[in-house]
């Protein structure tokens, strides 16, 4: 590599000078010269540059950053600490280019970002070509409707079996969520039933209209399980009166609650087990009921783990369910693993999405 120790020299004389358009200069002249030798460049000699270039980055305006950010993002041997430290940086025209290109980021670095930063951090992480479960696990988690789309549009990104019931349980009331959802070749069939269960007639059309006819076959199949599955009634208001007047006595008493909700699940009582979680969750019991007659179970997974009920008593809520039942939809006991997997505090997260997309169902 030639003339490095000469600019080398130049970027000491820079920083003793503390000039920012000396700075920005020699910052340019440094990339240049990386850029142009990356393909011979040893590991000890971006180690080098690595130095080098972290040490101008201080101090100096974000647009000069930005601009190494996006030469640096395409480089397969780009310095390591340079690239993390753009990465992690606050002003996403500096952090974005490398967090959706740069292969120097490990999937430590992505999962780390993915669980401090914000909103658009995430989406630049949801572009990458390719990406494993343990970043896409995060995203489902904490990502908005824009990341969620765009993960789900993503080929190159594996979505394991609770991220994927996760992002199916969000699409409901998302068309555009639900038709990305749909196009990928990956979705498990019971997750691609309990997709179009709560798709709307139009995007059922359209999702007809576009598939080719050996996968327009397919899809009427599904849509002739579902219309044949008979699901489990609404509780109407008076059901719902009389179960609030049963358990205003004990309602105060949440280890008692939690109990009364074990015993009237194994007695079969739905509107009881409802505004027993209701009250437990602080999730409206009408929500609650959608979320009892619709084939996927993640949304009372995510009920029962956010009020920190065992499994024994989540079994003998789910068995009362349209989850518990429905076609090609996964065993209750398969559904323990889902429920381990969930925190409580991604519980929660999940239903906060699930309920502002009802919100806005509800009010278009």
């Amino acid at each position: 590599m030639s003339r490095p120790a000469s600019i080398f020299g130049e970027v000491e004389s820079a920083l003793r000078e503390a000039s920012g358009e000396r700075r920005v200069e020699v910052l340019r002249r440094v990339t240049d010269l990386f850029v142009s030798q990356s393909a011979q460049c040893t590991e000890e000699q971006s180690e080098l540059f690595d130095g080098v270039l972290n040490r101008l980055m201080k101090d100096i305006e974000d647009r000069a950053i930005a601009e190494l950010s996006a030469r640096m993002a395409p480089l397969a041997n780009a310095p390591v600490g340079t690239v993390r430290a753009l990465a992690r940086h606050d002003n996403i025209d500096i952090s974005g280019p490398v967090l959706a290109y740069s292969e120097r980021l490990a999937d430590g670095d992505l999962v780390d970002i993915a669980k401090t930063k914000g909103q658009a951090h995430l989406a630049s992480i949801a572009a990458r070509t390719r990406l494993n479960v343990a970043i896409t696990d995060v995203l489902v988690d904490r990502g908005d409707a824009g990341v969620a789309n765009k993960l789900a549009r993503n080929s190159g990104a594996s979505i394991s079996n609770i991220g994927m019931a996760k992002l199916v349980m969000r699409s409901d009331g998302d068309d555009r969520l639900t038709e990305s959802l749909a196009n990928r070749a990956d979705i498990p069939p019971h997750h691609y039933q309990n997709l179009l269960s709560q798709a709307t007639d139009a995007v059922r059309e359209k999702l007809l209209q576009a598939a080719p006819p050996e996968r327009q076959q397919a899809i009427k199949a599904v849509l002739s399980r579902i219309a044949a599955h008979v699901a489990p009634h609404a509780v109407s208001p008076e059901q719902y009166r009389e179960a609030h007047r049963l358990i205003g006595a004990f309602s105060q008493d949440t280890e008692l609650l939690k109990a009364k909700v074990f015993e009237f699940a194994m007695k079969r009582k739905v509107p009881e087990v409802i505004v027993g979680l209701s009250i437990l969750s602080g999730v409206p019991a009408d929500q609650l009921d959608r979320l009892f007659v619709v084939p996927n179970a993640v949304g009372l997974l995510a009920v029962c783990r956010s009020v920190l009920l065992d499994w024994d008593n989540v079994r003998s809520i789910v068995r009362i369910s349209a989850a518990g039942d429905a076609p090609e939809s996964l065993g209750v006991e398969q559904l323990a693993d889902q429920y381990n997997a969930l925190s409580p505090a991604s519980a929660q997260r999940l239903l906060r999405f699930w309920l502002t997309r009802q919100k806005v169902k509800k009010a278009a």
